[in-house]
């Protein structure tokens, strides 16, 4: 007869590995999905609280680039990588709803450590619309 002690541990640590590394592999792509996120929903929110609160229609854009390079920055992504779509009523008037939409690509394929592969991707968005201040004064 043959002895099979030890077989237990070797089978155990190799379905470990089997099953661990896909794991940990989910884990970190769920991490970058909800941090990419986190990151743009702020970054739609405050800059769309930004432009409602300009003065014009070039300090709003600049204020939403501003806002959406900050956010991201701040959450370790890239802003280059980032979709900016924005509007506002036509002569910026008060009352008026200024849209923020923020979109950016996590790529799935990515190791730990490694870092991200070419590979297929899943988009995150953040939306937000404010109102213009309809008593705020503004410059002509």
């Amino acid at each position: 007869m043959r002895s099979e002690r030890g077989q237990a541990l070797v089978e155990a640590i190799v379905l470990g590995l089997l099953l661990i590394i896909p794991l940990v592999w989910l884990l970190t792509v769920l991490a970058d999905v909800h941090r990419s996120a986190l990151a743009v929903t702020a970054g739609a929110r405050d800059a769309g609280g930004r432009a409602a609160r300009a003065t014009s229609v070039g300090a709003a854009g600049r204020a939403v680039d501003a806002a959406v390079a900050e956010a991201l920055a701040g959450h370790g992504l890239d802003p280059s990588k980032a979709r900016v779509r924005w509007s506002a009523p036509p002569g910026f008037r008060r009352g008026g709803a200024v849209e923020v939409e923020v979109s950016y690509s996590v790529p799935v394929l990515g190791a730990p450590f490694l870092g991200s592969v070419s590979s297929p991707s899943v988009w995150v968005r953040g939306r937000h619309v404010a109102r213009i201040d309809l008593y705020r004064s503004r410059e002509p």
